[in-house]
């Protein structure tokens, strides 16, 4: 299943899908359908239609086979039903299978998912728990994709790995979208995988409800180069006080900061430094033990750090 959910991660970020802005249906998970004799989220292709379009029909069939891997589940984090993913081992496909959605109807050779979108969001946000070993984390994947010249671009890109969650409640979880380029999207993507270790773990469950895209979207991402300049230590920190400093490039460690904790909200600014000189400091210990996002607005674009206080 590594082989095939990365295969879906690339074509995730290559693929493009031209087309004008609508809402975007069913991200609370509320509507299902019976499709091809298997009981499906609507607006959402699952690990079923994965194996049939990219597996099962290029070899010449033209079979179903329901893994039991996305299923309706209750009791929801809001309305009725949530949608629950299971790693499961399935008669006919080698090894363990992962549970799959991907948001949009398109699904075959050649392209995968999405669906129109036409605005910039800072965030994909849902809720979700998830049991499953750390190793074998559960990801979600957030794509914005732009044609120009007949030909894709890919806009934003955001991804994380879930980590483990305790209890029945739900926890929300906002990824950051990260900016390539400043053009406009018309499509975007939204990838959720129970697994995506090369060693799966039987049972692994993500069960996913409440999908969102919000707020405004960052500035465009600093390249490789730029982002490689700037270092954040200790990280993780106990205690939450860190050091950002890049000493060949003064000006990126002096640039306007912002904070942002896991559901997106703003916990810390400070503006630019008038005259950039070394390390600067920057103090969280008033804040709770987590995880945090740091960006830095430089003229050379944002750059972005994952920071964990402990």
């Amino acid at each position: 299943m590594k082989a095939l959910f990365t295969f879906a991660v690339a074509l995730l970020c290559l693929l493009g899908l031209g087309a004008q802005a609508q809402t975007i249906t069913n991200l609370d998970f509320e509507t299902w359908a019976t499709r091809n004799g298997i009981e499906a989220p609507a607006n959402w292709q699952t690990s079923d239609d994965i194996v049939h379009n990219l597996i099962v029909k290029q070899v010449g069939l033209n079979t179903y086979i329901n893994t039991g891997t996305v299923t309706k589940t209750s009791p929801a984090h809001g309305g009725a039903y949530a949608a629950s993913l299971t790693t499961r081992s399935v008669t006919g496909i080698s090894g363990l299978l992962s549970g799959v959605l991907v948001l949009g109807t398109k699904l075959g050779p050649n392209t995968i998912g999405g669906v129109p979108y036409t605005t910039r969001p800072a965030q994909l946000q849902f809720y979700y728990r998830y049991s499953g070993p750390i190793a074998d984390s559960a990801a979600a994947i957030v794509a914005l994709t732009a044609t120009v010249s007949g030909q894709p671009q890919l806009v934003g890109t955001g991804q994380v790995y879930l980590a483990p969650t305790t209890g029945a409640s739900f926890v929300q979880l906002s990824v950051p979208v990260a900016y390539q380029l400043s053009l406009t999207p018309d499509s975007v993507r939204v990838l959720f995988s129970s697994g995506a270790a090369d060693a799966l773990t039987a049972g692994a469950n993500l069960v996913i409800d409440d999908v969102a895209l919000t707020g405004s979207a960052l500035a465009i991402r600093a390249d490789a180069g730029v982002q490689a300049l700037l270092t954040v230590a200790p990280n993780p920190s106990t205690g939450g006080r860190f050091t950002i400093s890049s000493p060949d490039k003064p000006e990126l460690a002096a640039a306007p900061l912002e904070v942002l904790d896991a559901l997106g909200r703003s916990v810390a600014r400070q503006p630019a430094q008038a005259a950039p000189s070394g390390p600067r400091e920057l103090d969280l210990s008033s804040l709770s033990t987590g995880i945090y996002l740091l960006r830095l607005d430089s003229r050379q674009g944002t750059i972005v750090r994952q920071l964990t206080v402990k």
